[in-house]
């Protein structure tokens, strides 16, 4: 299965992102300057014990964190670098330090045969491996994003869609991780990034064509979530995760994926199978009796499951239950459950993934409709406005307030909230 299928499963959040009541925030203000807020530390490898850097062109080699410069040269060729008892080891010299920065002077580098742009930082971990991070500006970075984030080949401003949202996603875990030394992860568990090795020239366009927009909700960023087929309704995001509720992701009807392959499917599991692959996640249950879905909300899905087995009774998140069987078996929680006659257990379901923020099939519909990019967006995340990151920041800190909902809206969004109505009434 290509990569672009993979990210669609799911897109979850840091295990280290803890809120002390075990809530996270919805949203941020922002207030930072552009620069900080553009310039993204994506997590491209973790617990490696070597990596092979090679910059083909001017570079240099600074510590981290003390920006110390330890090393410059003309080019740097397929080095590797280790982690030493006292140090980095970049090649056959060691650096007193806890990691280094490698910055090729003329944007891009390679590691470990894929190219990305601006530097990385190789960081040494307490178990003595390394993390390897890059720092990229987020146009940058969403050119390696986009083409494993939606089909390229798919209509331009379903791209443009994705290209805001992924934007807008990256600058929110810029803003929520800014005291981690990474913010995103190049992975399904932010989204996934594979360097300018990965840039499509239509996917291209679609970030230079929305190049600086983000979407926020009453001048303050959210996490713009999104997933492959919703099954006909989205849903709330603090249904599916410990997070505040946000008015912008409480769900809409969506009757535009039925054309989406994973629009219905169906999943079948032993007790036994489920037992495993719980108990690795560590639920622990033993001998299941019986699986119910429970807490049905609007769109249909269940905010838990309930396992009765030979220990006693638990309650499972949904999604988490999704996740632990396998989101790409259990795609969503919009399932029905029914036991088979030797005792399996069958899961009817709909769509792909959460079900939170936009979906993306129906954006592709929405946009071979004849709607542009902003109307898909105002409808998916509602009471929602595009900003300018660089004209927000001018706006945000005095001057005539922000720019008219209808100017950056654009006009159709009513019309697209009656075709779904009459869409509906059609099947």
């Amino acid at each position: 299965m290509r990569l672009f299928l993979i990210f669609f499963l799911f897109v979850s959040f840091w295990p280290w992102e803890k809120d002390p009541e075990g809530v996270k925030k919805s949203s941020f203000a922002l207030s930072q300057p552009p620069a900080l807020l553009k310039t993204l530390r994506v997590a491209l490898f973790y617990e490696k014990s070597e990596v092979r850097i090679n910059v083909p062109a001017p570079y240099e080699i600074e510590s981290v964190p003390a920006h110390e410069s330890l090393e410059k040269g003309a080019a740097l060729s397929s080095v590797s670098v280790r982690p030493g008892p006292e140090g980095i080891r970049v090649g056959p010299n060691l650096y007193r330090a806890s990691g280094i920065r490698v910055e090729a002077k003329t944007g891009e580098l390679q590691i470990e045969n894929r190219t990305y742009r601006n530097a990385i930082q190789v960081l040494k971990n307490p178990k003595g491996t390394l993390t390897v991070v890059n720092e990229v500006d987020v146009e940058d970075y969403l050119g390696g994003v986009l083409p494993s984030e939606m089909i390229p080949t798919w209509p331009e401003e379903a791209l443009k869609a994705q290209a805001v949202i992924s934007r807008t996603y990256a600058v929110f875990k810029n803003i929520e991780n800014q005291n981690f030394p990474f913010t995103l992860s190049a992975d399904v568990a932010s989204q996934v990034y594979n360097g300018k090795s990965a840039e499509k020239p239509a996917t291209n366009r679609a970030v230079e064509k929305t190049r600086g927009e983000i979407l926020v909700h009453q001048g303050k960023i959210f996490p713009t979530f999104f997933h492959s087929t919703c099954g006909g309704r989205t849903t709330r995001a603090d249904y599916q995760w410990k997070i505040e509720p946000h008015p912008s992701l409480k769900g809409v009807e969506c009757p535009y994926c039925r054309a989406s392959k994973y629009y219905s499917w169906k999943a079948t599991f032993s007790a036994s199978e489920i037992q495993r692959r719980l108990r690795k996640k560590g639920f622990l249950v033993s001998g299941i009796q019986d699986i119910r879905a429970e807490k049905i909300d609007a769109s249909g899905r269940p905010r838990i499951f309930v396992i009765r087995h030979s220990g006693g009774t638990l309650e499972i998140p949904a999604n988490d239950f999704r996740v632990a069987l396998g989101p790409d078996q259990m795609r969503s929680t919009l399932i029905q459950v029914a036991r088979s006659d030797d005792g399996e257990f069958i899961f009817k379901g709909k769509g792909w993934g959460h079900g939170v923020g936009l979906c993306q099939y129906g954006a592709k519909q929405l946009a071979e409709l004849g709607y542009d990019y902003a109307d898909i967006l105002r409808y998916y995340y509602p009471d929602s406005e595009i900003r300018n990151l660089e004209q927000y920041h001018t706006l945000a800190a005095g001057s005539d307030g922000p720019v008219p909902a209808e100017e950056a809206q654009g006009t159709g969004i009513k019309g697209l909230f009656h075709k779904v109505k009459n869409y509906f009434e059609e099947y």
